[in-house]
């Protein structure tokens, strides 16, 4: 079941904020954006630097490096200081909050993952 995309936006806010992603960093955005194309089509997953990266960086007038550079930055960041008792309730055993944070990928995936099984 596909959700409109403002309900999305406003579900995927909700969990980057509790996971305590800063809203004020570029990032912060363009992984909301990433999550949004993923789940929208699950197969742009499977090129996520020539896809994803790409459109989120035309729509924000900047590179698809910058893109990828900002959203590991912000999840860096979500790994370091975020609410790890939040990040473990949505990923539960398939992060090790111990070690190093997720890749984009691996992040983006678990959240789309997430959003697919509660709108079953």
């Amino acid at each position: 079941m596909i959700i409109e995309t403002k309900n999305l936006t406003k579900e995927i806010t909700d969990i980057l904020q509790d996971f305590g992603m800063p809203a004020h960093i570029r990032g912060f955005y363009y992984v909301r954006d990433a999550i949004i194309l993923v789940y929208k089509d699950i197969t742009r997953l499977n090129h996520i630097i020539k896809d994803v990266y790409t459109i989120i960086a035309r729509q924000h007038h900047t590179s698809s490096q910058s893109v990828e550079r900002m959203i590991r930055v912000a999840i860096e960041i979500t790994w370091l200081r975020g609410d790890m008792d939040e990040i473990m309730c949505i990923f539960h055993n398939t992060v090790d909050g111990r070690k190093a944070r997720p890749t984009n990928k691996e992040f983006i995936a678990l959240i789309v993952d997430y959003l697919n099984i509660k709108h079953m």
